[in-house]
């Protein structure tokens, strides 16, 4: 308390016995009157602190003793280990007993891909993510001493490697499982696209990995599609060369998803057999496309369209003259290159049949009747012709393409002249001049009222390929660049009023997210929607019904735990106007049973990284003791100022009401009032 309050206290405390003299003994005949001039004196000193309102200070002392935190893994791993009983044994131990509550805050948690609560611990987690449920621990502990007990088999399924985790917490791995070492035959990893084209051949890239100690092991791995098997390869694999990479290429000839397992032979005495063996899926889409070409000139980028929209086997493209043209219908697009008078009919067709189309322009091309017979771009040309570079858009985003190094690419040619496009466009290839990269596109693509298009703005790109074959080696890259415009643009796909999206393969231990876009009368997003799906098993024909979440400009549902098998779905609205139709498969897997023993490598490293150590189940006793002698877990005394006002004490203020109210009394008493 300063000074200067303690001054205005004992004023305080002087004008309050000068006023209650006053009152009682001034001209005042009976002055035996010191119990009311005591009681007066009680109230005003206690009004005038009031007033004050002094502050006094409190230290306050507070024990605060370390956490100790348990993390138990819950994952089916540790269920398959045959030890499950023994860990909740360990755990029940840990958070019984009295030594350790004596001296530990606990903070008991339960994890598989992340932290959970400790009372869920049932062992039925199809994941697991120690690095993600350490890292969320230590950050939630990051300002204590807060010591961490692991229990697990150190098998993960997600994330990074744990032992390389930073943290200045102590953590005990206790380590479940099998810490035996066996041979095991098995197949890591299995790479292959979820989708290939019909009449191709698609890539497959198999790692196939030996755990064990023999020099030279024969084995087989063959590839089956049902009970036929359609790749077949004898390898040698061992302890020197413990890994072999397998790529093979197989056929896509039907349409629709084809299911596989991929199986490496067993070895003698394998303990582990479900890793010997992989499932996967691909979905064959069938991308035929019959492209019409109309030119009234003869030109050797022509020649050079038709050998790179052909080198795709699913694709045909026939070349005609404006004047022969009947009806465009039978095409998914076409391509008019370099237009004039003579291409009327075709852009009534164009617009008759709503047709996607690509527009090639040149030294050739009429402007201005191109500008008059399609609504979507203009060129203000002059007579002159300018030599254009092209530059490639980082910024693509319509459909995935790559540069090809245009920007050394020999100079198209065209009318020079400003573009100006009055719908919604894209730009693929900026224009260059000289030195000077332009805004004007080189070439774009735009969708409007539901046709897609798109333009090049110049003549002479049969050059490029010849330039791309001499860099790449192979015409291959340029002629992908081309069809996938001819692919985005070929799309015979409309706008529905209700579109849905999901995918067509799923793993056991995925969860399962649908996709709606509902649409209006005019084709806008309709946020008002009450949509719903049915799931049916094919086989079962067990059907589950789930509600849309709306997710910001489109519907989505999740759903977890439904097992592998072929499904049907039906998604609708409320009012079943509108429904969609779909199916998907969910492969058997369980990523958990790939593991048979503990990671005992990985667990050492990780006590030896943050200075803990690392025990198995029956080290209890040893586990305990360190904790319990170890001088760095000790309690922290933390001291605390309290400041309270006076105003805040109730009892001062309950003194002056009863010595007003004993005033009061006496007075009345005494006949004083």
């Amino acid at each position: 308390m300063s000074k200067t309050i303690i001054i205005y206290i004992v004023l305080a405390a002087v004008i309050a016995i000068l006023l209650a003299v006053f009152q009682y003994f001034y001209n005042n005949k009976n002055r035996n009157n010191y119990i009311l001039v005591f009681l007066r004196f009680i109230s005003i000193f206690g009004l005038l602190l009031l007033l004050i309102n002094p502050k006094l200070k409190k230290q306050i002392l507070t024990i605060s003793k370390p956490n100790l935190v348990i993390l138990v893994d819950n994952s089916k791993s540790i269920k398959n280990s045959k030890q499950g009983e023994e860990v909740l044994n360990w755990y029940k131990n840990l958070i019984n007993d009295d030594l350790l509550k004596n001296k530990f805050e606990l903070k008991t948690f339960a994890f598989s891909d992340n932290l959970e609560t400790s009372d869920s611990i049932n062992f039925t987690k199809s994941k697991t993510g120690i690095y993600q449920s350490l890292k969320s621990a230590v950050k939630l502990f990051d300002k204590t001493i807060s010591p961490m007990i692991l229990i697990t088999d150190g098998n993960q399924t997600e994330g990074y490697n744990y032992d390389a985790l930073k943290t200045k917490q102590n953590i005990y791995p206790v380590i479940v499982g099998d810490t035996n070492t066996y041979q095991d035959l098995k197949i890591a990893q299995l790479n292959v696209n979820k989708y290939a084209y019909l009449k191709h051949k698609f890539p497959v890239e198999v790692f196939v990995l030996y755990n064990g100690n023999q020099k030279n092991i024969k084995a087989n791995f063959v590839v089956k599609e049902g009970s036929k098997i359609i790749y077949s390869k004898n390898i040698n694999i061992g302890v020197a060369n413990n890994s072999k990479q397998i790529s093979f290429y197989l056929p896509s000839n039907k349409v629709g998803i084809h299911n596989y397992k991929a199986k490496v032979s067993f070895l003698k005495n394998e303990k582990n057999k479900i890793n010997n063996s992989a499932n996967f899926s691909v979905e064959i889409i069938n991308e035929k496309a019959n492209v019409l070409l109309v030119t009234s000139v003869l030109h050797p980028d022509i020649g050079m369209l038709k050998r790179s929209i052909e080198s795709n086997i699913q694709r045909k493209l026939t070349i005609k003259k404006p004047t022969d043209i009947i009806s465009i219908n039978k095409y998914q697009m076409v391509i008019l290159y370099q237009p004039n008078q003579s291409f009327k009919f075709v852009f009534e067709k164009i617009k008759e049949f709503n047709t996607h189309f690509l527009i090639y322009t040149g030294t050739k091309t009429n402007w201005n009747f191109l500008n008059e017979n399609q609504p979507y771009f203009k060129k203000s040309a002059v007579k002159s012709i300018e030599n254009y570079a092209a530059i490639f858009n980082t910024g693509f985003t319509t459909y995935l393409t790559e540069d090809l190094g245009f920007n050394n690419f020999i100079p198209v040619q065209d009318y020079f002249g400003d573009v100006t496009f009055s719908v919604p466009f894209e730009p693929l290839l900026f224009q260059q001049i000289s030195s000077f990269v332009s805004d004007n596109p080189l070439m774009a693509v735009f969708e409007q009222d539901k046709i897609r298009g798109a333009v090049f703005l110049g003549e002479n790109s049969w050059r490029w390929r010849m330039s791309s074959f001499v860099e790449k080696k192979s015409f291959q890259p340029f002629d992908a660049f081309i069809n996938k415009t001819i692919q985005y643009l070929a799309s015979t796909k409309k706008t529905a009023f209700l579109e849905v999206e999901n995918k067509k393969l799923f793993y056991a231990n995925d969860k399962v997210k649908i996709i709606a876009y509902h649409y209006d009368a005019n084709y806008k997003f309709n946020t008002n929607s009450k949509l719903w799906i049915t799931i049916t098993n094919k086989t079962t024909k067990k059907q589950l019904k789930y509600p849309f979440a709306l997710k910001s400009n489109f519907y989505q549902v999740s759903i977890s735990n439904l097992k592998s098998g072929d499904y049907s779905f039906s998604v609708f609205d409320e009012n079943k106007k509108h429904h969609k139709q779909g199916s998907f498969i969910i492969l058997p897997y369980d990523i958990e049973q790939q593991y048979i023993g503990a990671n005992k490598k990985q667990l050492n490293q990780l006590a030896i990284n943050t200075k803990g150590k690392a025990y198995y189940l029956n080290e209890y006793k040893n586990l305990k003791e360190i904790l319990i002698k170890n001088k760095k877990y000790k309690p922290i005394q933390k001291s605390e100022e309290k400041v309270t006002p006076l105003i805040d004490w109730e009892w001062l203020l309950a003194i002056i009401a009863l010595s007003l109210s004993l005033e009061w009394f006496i007075r009345k008493y005494k006949g004083l009032l």
